[in-house]
């Protein structure tokens, strides 16, 4: 997820949805669209299919336009990720239980939300050499592709000055900086600073505080910091909420389409696009194309591009359990996907914009997820579990650091007596003899101090989920992770309330 008070997501929410399960979106009435007639049926038909892959395709398109736009409707940076374009928002403070405005809040790291606009000159991003702790700057396009990283992880940029630049800038690249082109004249930076607990806050700031956007045209490489953006004439820091067209309560969901023929418009798909683009094509969507206004479509067609949009987040959705369950076994009961970058595969592009927007490329962090036990059942606060982590699991495959993180079904940290969201390797753990670990996932405390640091409070009765984040994962980490050939998260097993242990025989907690 992300770093947004709207709608950030980490590939962590909707598995406990069954395949069934489709989104259905309120419209107008169906058009005069008569499906016995046999060519009405074949327009129908051929726009559903041209729609659907559209769909697809643009989803992420628009997701991150209505993102835009709800972050950069605050005048101001307002220290939950919103602000003008070319400012750079950071999070203020941790989340807690209580905060329900980031979903999939993260207790490891910081974020830093920028979103740059270089249509008019390119911007200039400046980082601290010499920053100890892990950081990072991704840079993301408008269709969710991370591009670049500048910081901490292996293959990023080094710290230092960097000149952004737009496809269309033609100037030089002044002494002391160092060019980064942005296939686009719009970037998303969702930068992450590690933190560890609120008494590290601080000092997290300050690694933060180091991170400077600047004009070129006002960029002093003696003076990084001295850069001050002219004050808004109206100081605004609650963010209006968008929305994806065609989606809302009343809309007519074939408007979709004309929203995102804008899109393509403003951000041309590449060559290596062309076919999807010929697809759309066949039904009028394309750049600068508004099917429901152009007057080329029939009812019929109409029709079909209406169906591809209340359709499509449900096989979104039903392809993601499908992925999940098809990779259940080799992956230990996670859901495990390869994130950051997507080529031609629109359907991934699809499922990651759908729970883990603004994800970045796997060597900065990869995010198992689950919401089952190793037995396939849901996880749920009316029972308690082990999460087993054998010796052979150790060292972990990080450059940087590991953690484990507990939400509710809402996405949202669980409320409990220690405030604890998370165990990580920066946390007292207490391990087995024979160096294994096991974290004790349950609503009660257990008895034993040595088990309760190893206690992951869950919420009395209710289901909820866990996700791993593992940053800068090594290369063959990364090949034998996402394979399932390699290292794999932990076994997660429910107790035998009669033996109080698990089917491997692994003690509970009492």
């Amino acid at each position: 997820m992300t770093a947004l008070p709207s709608r950030t997501r980490r590939l962590a929410v909707a598995l406990a949805a069954t395949a069934a399960a489709a989104a259905t979106i309120a419209g107008p009435a169906p058009a005069a669209y008569d499906p016995a007639d046999p060519v009405q049926a074949a327009a129908y038909a051929g726009a559903l299919r041209a729609g659907a892959a559209a769909y697809q395709f643009g989803i992420p398109l628009l997701t991150m336009q209505r993102t835009f736009a709800t972050a950069t409707s605050a005048t101001v940076p307002n220290g939950r990720g919103a602000g003008p374009v070319n400012r750079f928002s950071h999070f203020a403070q941790l989340a807690d239980a209580e905060d329900r405005t980031v979903v999939a809040p993260n207790a490891d790291t910081l974020y830093s939300n920028l979103w740059l606009d270089l249509r008019g000159q390119p911007q200039v991003i400046h980082t601290v050499k010499g920053v100890k702790r892990f950081h990072v700057l991704p840079l993301l396009s408008p269709y969710e592709e991370n591009f670049a990283n500048i910081g901490s992880p292996a293959g990023a940029h080094p710290d230092g000055d960097y000149l952004i630049t737009g496809p269309g800038y033609r100037g030089r690249t002044p002494k002391g900086l160092t060019r980064i082109r942005s296939p686009y004249d719009r970037v998303w930076i969702v930068g992450r600073t590690e933190i560890d607990g609120p008494s590290d806050l601080r000092a997290t700031r300050k690694v933060m505080e180091g991170y400077t956007v600047t004009p070129l045209n006002r960029w002093n490489p003696r003076k990084p910091y001295a850069y001050r953006p002219a004050k808004p004439k109206r100081i605004v820091r609650t963010t209006t909420p968008a929305h994806v067209p065609g989606t809302a309560p009343g809309e007519d969901p074939a408007t979709f389409f004309d929203a995102l023929g804008d899109q393509l418009r403003m951000f041309p798909p590449t060559d290596a696009d062309a076919p999807v683009v010929a697809t759309m094509a066949q039904a009028g969507i394309g750049p600068g194309l508004h099917p429901t206004r152009d007057g080329k479509l029939d009812d019929a067609q109409l029709q079909g591009l209406r169906d591809a949009v209340t359709q499509g987040p449900g096989k979104v959705q039903n392809e993601l359990v499908k992925r999940y369950f098809d990779g259940f076994d080799a992956h230990n009961g996670w859901l495990v996907t390869v994130l950051g970058r997507y080529g031609t595969d629109y359907l991934l592009r699809a499922i990651v914009d759908k729970v883990g927007l603004g994800a970045p490329l796997p060597q900065v962090a990869m995010y198992p997820t689950t919401q089952f036990d190793r037995d396939r059942a849901p996880l749920t606060g009316a029972r308690r579990y082990v999460v087993h982590f054998p010796k052979s699991a150790f060292p972990i495959p990080v450059r940087f650091f590991w953690s484990l993180t507990m939400y509710d079904a809402d996405n949202f940290f669980v409320v409990n007596p220690l405030d604890r969201y998370l165990l990580n390797d920066r946390s007292k753990l207490t391990y087995d003899a024979d160096g294994s670990l096991d974290v004790y996932v349950q609503p009660t405390a257990p008895a034993s101090a040595a088990q309760k640091r190893n206690w992951l409070p869950s919420p009395a009765g209710a289901p909820f989920h866990l996700t791993m984040r593992l940053y800068g994962m090594s290369a063959a980490g990364i090949e034998g992770l996402g394979a399932g050939t390699g290292w794999t998260p932990p076994t997660i097993l429910p107790c035998d309330p009669a033996t109080n242990a698990t089917a491997t025989g692994t003690a509970c907690a009492r």
